[in-house]
């Protein structure tokens, strides 16, 4: 089985899956804020492009539940990251268009015990990287700077298709959805759109 865990290893998640669904680089101000404010934690240094792994969303063990905590940057934010409330390493991503379906994690951000993609399928929200950092966008991969507009250029990409689709069995344990709602609460840290940390 695959495992996801924290730096500190005092939490983690074993997954029913095989191996990733998924890369992407991603640039958004979101990605970058939630990792900023994880290192300004304790955790890994931030960068300004996140690579982005997908997994089915097919839990088989939590460890330490109690030593996580799921949070949102802001009020209005789509996106609940669980954090390790020791060492603020992030060990999953929900989004509603992932539809329950699959759940993202920081490659570098976390530890796992299997091999990661070796190849990146997109650059995403591109329109957000700061303008220090756009050496880093690779020029081998579909480039897409914002969406709606770039919607369904994204969709057309085999890889993300696949990815995101209802997976053929249901889950064999509970998804990444299920452990956000058995916390406590989610904790709304207020972060400021536009402002580095």
């Amino acid at each position: 089985m695959l495992n996801i865990f924290c730096n500190c290893g005092s939490c983690g998640i074993e997954l029913y899956d095989e191996k990733p669904k998924l890369s992407l680089f991603c640039g958004c101000e979101d990605c970058r804020q939630a990792t900023e404010w994880g290192a300004k934690n304790g955790a890994k240094p931030s960068s300004p492009f996140a690579e982005a792994i997908y997994m089915r969303s097919d839990i088989a063990f939590v460890k330490g539940r109690e030593n996580m905590k799921a949070v949102q940057l802001r009020k209005n934010a789509k996106s609940t990251r669980v954090y390790c409330k020791d060492c603020h390493s992030i060990l999953g991503i929900d989004h509603p268009n992932y539809c329950n379906n699959v759940f993202m994690f920081f490659k570098n951000y976390c530890e796992t015990n299997f091999k990661l993609p070796d190849k990146v399928a997109a650059a995403i929200y591109l329109d957000d990287l700061p303008p220090s950092a756009t050496h880093l966008i690779p020029n081998d991969i579909p480039l897409l700077y914002s969406f709606p507009r770039d919607r369904e250029k994204f969709r057309s990409i085999a890889s993300v298709r696949n990815s995101f689709k209802k997976p053929d069995q249901p889950p064999k344990g509970i998804t990444f959805l299920d452990l956000i709602k058995s916390m406590d609460k989610i904790e709304v840290l207020e972060l400021e759109k536009g402002r580095q940390l």
